[in-house]
């Protein structure tokens, strides 16, 4: 199971962001639109890895957070672009990139311009961004049963 951090750009993509966590979900119903439904994903990314969105300039904020749902597909008008699914999305009280480089030395030189995986230190960087204790102890347990449901 991975933790990936998705990235919130412009003031489009925050509103974006607010009707996924609005909605619970970033799935589309529109086949015809030009971008696949999801946000942008790592190509890995499997359904149970968990979702962070990282809100840039100016906010450096971590803001919401969500189990990826199915596995992500590549952008017919962007080469290597890909994009996933994210359910369950749910809102993070907004907390600082540098709170959350302390407790956990993620990003903590600066931040990378599309999705990345959180490979160190993981139970640190979940805590500080704020998910509950529960679910970082289970995260394991709850990733599986969610790639076993969508299977």
């Amino acid at each position: 199971m991975r933790v990936i951090v998705l990235k919130v750009r412009q003031k489009k993509n925050l509103e974006e962001l607010d009707l996924a966590i609005e909605r619970r979900r970033t799935l589309e119903e529109d086949l015809h639109a030009p971008e696949p439904g999801g946000w942008k994903m790592l190509k890995n990314a499997q359904p149970g890895d968990m979702a962070i969105w990282y809100a840039a300039s100016p906010d450096q904020e971590y803001r919401a957070w969500g189990w990826v749902v199915g596995r992500p597909v590549p952008s017919p008008v962007q080469s290597g672009i890909y994009f996933g699914p994210v359910a369950a999305v749910r809102r993070l009280a907004p907390v600082s990139r540098m709170k959350v480089a302390e407790a956990s030395g993620f990003n903590r030189d600066g931040v990378k311009q599309r999705a990345e995986e959180v490979r160190l230190r993981t139970d640190e960087f979940l805590l500080a961004v704020g998910i509950d204790n529960k679910i970082v102890r289970n995260r394991e347990l709850i990733s599986a049963e969610i790639a076993r449901v969508l299977q």
